[in-house]
Order: structure tokens, then C-alpha cells, then sequence
């Protein structure tokens, strides 16, 4: 791993000597524009995968916490005097993006019930923090990879969770809007060893009338679990309507 790590910033090392060796200023400012141009394009791509799906923190979002990881990079590295600061550690400023931008994606988490959304951005949040970081110390390759795996990551694993989440029941129940059911729902579940990850609840009207659903996300239980669970429900709440869907 070592030698492999040692070859890939050797390449980097040499892209860099590269634009040094142009005539400065003009070498050092073209490698600045590459580092920070780098950062935007590598933070585009995974910004466009969560722009896609419609979620909070999109594009711009991402491209913008990876620039700003690059710039504070280049001015940790670059924007020092050494003569003025011999002793100085460059990664003193990277450490403090790395614990700030937990505040932004902090931001992103929401909890509904007892369910909670916005993990996957807050961490891709995170991960387009570490990719301007790399981009802006010039390993350029480790950020393509990073890229390259955190896209198929998130590409080819939301096809993986679709199929996982076919196997987790939702229980829709409709019942009188004056009727207390979230209580005998919980004893119930607690009865029968049920994990109730979500509920969510919207008044809706059936024949003139004014009515509750309570829509159950329901872990992954066994057949009979959910047969014995419905069971109860349909005995002790004696709902109006109530189904059972498996579809993702």
C-alpha cells in the first residue's frame, strides 16, 4: 500500500514541478486555478447525484464546501511566509475544516419520528470537504479516485437499497380522527417484539368523513410477525381501512 501511495504522489509531485517550473507568477497561479477548478468539477459530479435525487445540500452546495476546503488548503500551504514562520504546520488550518464543516452537515440531518434523513448528504458533505483538501495540496489523483468511488458508491448501492427496502413493510391504517391510536399502536408493537422505525399520520376525508392515516414503516420482521401484528391491529383498533405494502 505504501509503494502504491508513493507512486500515485510522485505523479502528483511531478504535475506540480511541472507548473513551477513555468515562469512564475504564472506557473504558481495556473496551479492554484487547476487546484481550485479540480475541486469544483470532482465536488460537481457528486453534488449532480444528490441535485438528481432532490435532496436539501445539490449542486452548489457541493461544489462550493470543496472550493472552500481547497482555497484554506492552498493558503495553509502557500500563504505563509516561511521566513516569517519556519515552524509553521500547514495542516493546522485543514484540521480546522475537518471539524467545522460537521456544523454544516449537522445542518442537513433531520429526524422525522423515529426515522432520520440527510446522513448520506451530511457525509457527502464531508467527503467533498476531503476532496478539496486533496485537490488544493495538489494530490489530484487521490481525489479523482476518491471521486470515481464515492460516485459508484452512491450510483450503484441506491439499486441495492431498493431491493433491501422491498422487505421492509409499511402498515396503512385508516381510522376516525377522533380515535387516540398511536398508544394502542405502540403497546402493541411492544407486545409483539415489533421495531417501528417511522410513523407518519395525514387527515384525509372518506365518505364526507374526517379521518386519520397512520402509515407504519415497519424493520424487517417475518411473515408471521406481520401477519400476528395486522391481526392485532385489525382486532383492537378495528381501523376503516387497513393494508399492508411491501413496495419500496
Amino acid at each position: 500500500m505504501s509503494v502504491i501511495l508513493s507512486g500515485v504522489t510522485s505523479i502528483d509531485r511531478q504535475i506540480i514541478e511541472w507548473f513551477n517550473s513555468i515562469n512564475p507568477p504564472w506557473g504558481n497561479l495556473l496551479l492554484i486555478f487547476v487546484s481550485l477548478f479540480m475541486a469544483a468539477l470532482l465536488s460537481g459530479v457528486i453534488g449532480f447525484e444528490r441535485e438528481y435525487h432532490g435532496h436539501s445540500a445539490g449542486l452548489r452546495t457541493h461544489i462550493l464546501v470543496a472550493v472552500g476546503s481547497a482555497l484554506v488548503m492552498i493558503i495553509s500551504i502557500y500563504g505563509f511566509d516561511n521566513a516569517v514562520s519556519p515552524n509553521r504546520d500547514p495542516a493546522r488550518l485543514a484540521a480546522q475544516v475537518v471539524s467545522g464543516i460537521g456544523f454544516l452537515g449537522a445542518g442537513t440531518i433531520i429526524q422525522t419520528g423515529t426515522d432520520i434523513k440527510g446522513l448520506t448528504t451530511a457525509t457527502t458533505l464531508w467527503l467533498v470537504m476531503g476532496i478539496g483538501l486533496a485537490a488544493g495540496s495538489g494530490n489530484f489523483i487521490l481525489a479523482i479516485i476518491a471521486t470515481v468511488v464515492s460516485f459508484t458508491t452512491l450510483v450503484s448501492l441506491r439499486k441495492v437499497e431498493k431491493i433491501a427496502s422491498r422487505r421492509v413493510p409499511k402498515i396503512i391504517l385508516v381510522v376516525p380522527a377522533d380515535t387516540p391510536v398511536l398508544k394502542t399502536i405502540h403497546l402493541i408493537a411492544l407486545h409483539l417484539g415489533v421495531s417501528i422505525r417511522d410513523i407518519q399520520s395525514q387527515m384525509v376525508v372518506l365518505q364526507n368523513t374526517p379521518c386519520l392515516r397512520v402509515t407504519l414503516s415497519i424493520a424487517y420482521m417475518s411473515k408471521a410477525t406481520t401477519t400476528a401484528f395486522v391481526d392485532e391491529l385489525r382486532t383492537t383498533v378495528k381501523p376503516i381501512e387497513l393494508r399492508v405494502s411491501t413496495d419500496a
